[in-house]
C-alpha cells in the first residue's frame, strides 16, 4: 500500500508518546508499505535527525511553525474559535497547503496520522484515513482539571470543554480512531474506536544482568508533561520521607528531557537527582534497583512501566498508572495508592531480593510475550485492510 504518514511533531529523537509511536509505525511499516511523511517541527535542530527516518520513506516533508506563531494561534483561539486550544496551537496555513498539495499530486491507499491536535486539517479530506490518538484527551484533562489550581484550572475546564465536544465528533471525520487502552475507547463511544496497544523494543530495552547494590529509585518520562510532574512531586513530598526513615540513603533518580522549573528544584530534596536529558534511558535505568510511576493523572498507557519491566526493573506504580496493563499485581508489578503504602510497596522491594527477583523476571517475561511493536504494527495493517475491502465493497 501507499500510505501517507501525518504528524504534529518530527518524530525523532524518542521523547515523547507522539514521537516514539509515528517512528516505530514508520521503521516496521516501511518494511511492506511505501511511506511518505508529512510533518511539523518547530525548531531547526528538530530535523538534525532527519537520517534516521530517511530509510523509512520514500519522501519527507517537513513543514516549520515558528512556536511564536502557536502561541499567536493560542491567543486567538481563545476568543475566535471553539476548536480546542491545541488544535489551534498546531494550526499552520503553510501545512494545510502542503497537505492538499501532497494528496493532489498522489493516490495514497491511507492517510495515517496521529494525536486530536491536527485532526482539523481533514475535514475536507476523503482519502481513506485513520487517526491514532495514543489516548483521549478528554479522559486526561479531567484528572488535569482536578489537580490544576485557580486561575490554571479556569483555562483546562474551558479546553476540557472543548477536547470533550471535538473528540466525540472525530468517528464522523476517521474511517478508525486507535487509542491504546480500553478506559480510553468508553470516552469516545463508536464502534470505529479500536484499542491497539504501542509496543516496546525489547532488544533495545534489555534485561540488565545484576541490579545495583545501592539503594536506587528511577523516574522516566518526559519531565516537562504535567501529569509526570504531578506524579514525581506526589511522590517526593508524600512517599521519599517515609522511605528515608527506613532507608537513609536512597537515592531517587528523575530521568527525561525537559524538566520544568518546579522538577529542577526537587533536586533541594535530600537524595533527589534530576538528570535532564539522558543519551541512553536503557542504560540510566539500569543504575536503579525500581522503577516507580506513582501516576496521580493522565490517561492511556504509561510507556515508562513497560521500558523498566522489560529492562527487569520491579515496578511500583498506582491503579491509575497501571491503567489497562494486563500485568498481574503482586506478581508482575506492584500497586499502591496512599503515600504509605507506595513506600511501604518500595520498602518491602528493596529489602526483600528474592521478591524483587522475582518480580523483575516475571515482568521481563511480560513485556516479551504481550508487547512488541511488531503485535502492535500488525493490528494496524489489519486495519489499513477492513478499510480497503470496505472500500471495494
Amino acid at each position: 500500500m501507499k500510505i501517507l504518514f501525518v504528524t504534529p511533531r518530527f518524530p525523532y529523537p524518542l521523547l515523547r508518546g507522539d514521537q516514539f509511536i509515528p517512528y516505530h509505525r514508520l521503521r516496521i511499516l516501511s518494511q511492506r508499505h511505501e511511506l511518505t511523511l508529512l510533518t511539523l517541527y518547530h525548531s531547526a535542530w528538530e530535523l538534525e535527525n532527519i537520517d534516521r527516518i530517511r530509510p523509512y520513506c520514500k519522501a519527507i516533508y517537513p513543514v516549520h511553525l515558528p512556536k511564536w506563531q502557536s502561541l499567536i494561534n493560542v491567543g486567538k483561539g481563545l476568543f475566535t474559535s471553539q476548536l480546542p486550544l491545541q488544535a489551534c496551537y498546531y494550526f499552520s496555513s503553510k501545512f494545510q497547503q502542503q497537505l492538499d498539495s501532497i494528496l493532489a499530486a498522489n493516490k495514497f491507499d491511507v492517510v495515517h496520522t496521529f494525536m486530536m491536535r491536527i485532526a482539523p486539517y481533514f475535514h475536507h479530506i476523503h482519502t481513506p484515513k485513520i487517526i491514532e490518538l495514543i489516548d483521549s484527551m478528554q479522559l486526561n484533562l479531567e484528572r488535569r482539571v482536578a489537580l490544576e489550581s485557580f486561575p490554571k484550572r479556569l483555562i483546562f475546564q474551558k479546553e476540557l470543554r472543548r477536547v470533550t465536544r471535538y473528540e466525540r465528533d472525530l468517528p464522523n471525520l476517521f474511517n478508525n480512531l486507535v487509542v491504546v487502552s480500553e478506559k480510553d475507547a468508553q470516552l469516545i463511544p463508536s464502534e470505529r474506536v479500536k484499542v491497539i496497544p504501542f509496543g516496546i523494543d525489547t532488544e533495545f530495552f534489555s534485561l540488565q544482568k545484576q541490579p545495583p547494590i545501592e539503594p536506587t529509585l528511577i523516574f522516566s518520562g518526559n519531565m516537562s508533561y504535567a501529569p509526570n510532574i504531578h506524579a514525581v512531586k506526589w511522590f517526593v513530598e508524600l512517599c521519599l520521607p517515609i522511605i528515608q526513615q527506613t532507608i537513609p540513603d536512597i537515592t531517587l533518580l528523575i530521568a527525561g528531557a525537559n524538566p520544568t522549573t518546579e522538577v529542577r528544584s526537587l533536586e533541594q530534596k535530600r537524595g533527589v537527582i534530576v538528570t535532564g536529558f539522558v543519551k541512553s534511558m536503557p542504560e540510566t535505568l539500569k543504575k536503579a534497583k525500581i522503577a516507580i510511576a506513582p501516576m496521580q493523572s493522565g490517561s492511556g498507557m504509561q510507556s515508562k512501566i513497560l521500558e523498566a519491566m522489560a529492562s527487569g526493573l520491579p515496578v511500583v506504580t498506582t491503579t491509575l498508572g497501571l491503567g489497562s496493563l494486563s500485568a498481574n499485581p503482586d506478581k508482575e508489578i506492584l500497586i499502591a495508592d496512599s503515600p504509605e503504602d507506595f513506600a511501604k510497596a518500595t520498602i518491602t522491594l528493596l529489602q526483600n531480593s528474592d521478591l524483587a527477583r522475582e518480580i523483575r523476571n516475571l515482568a521481563r517475561q511480560f513485556v516479551v510475550n504481550k508487547y512488541s511493536w511488531e503485535f502492535s504494527a500488525n493490528q494496524v495493517e489489519n486495519l489499513y485492510n477492513h478499510i480497503m475491502l470496505d472500500i471495494s465493497k
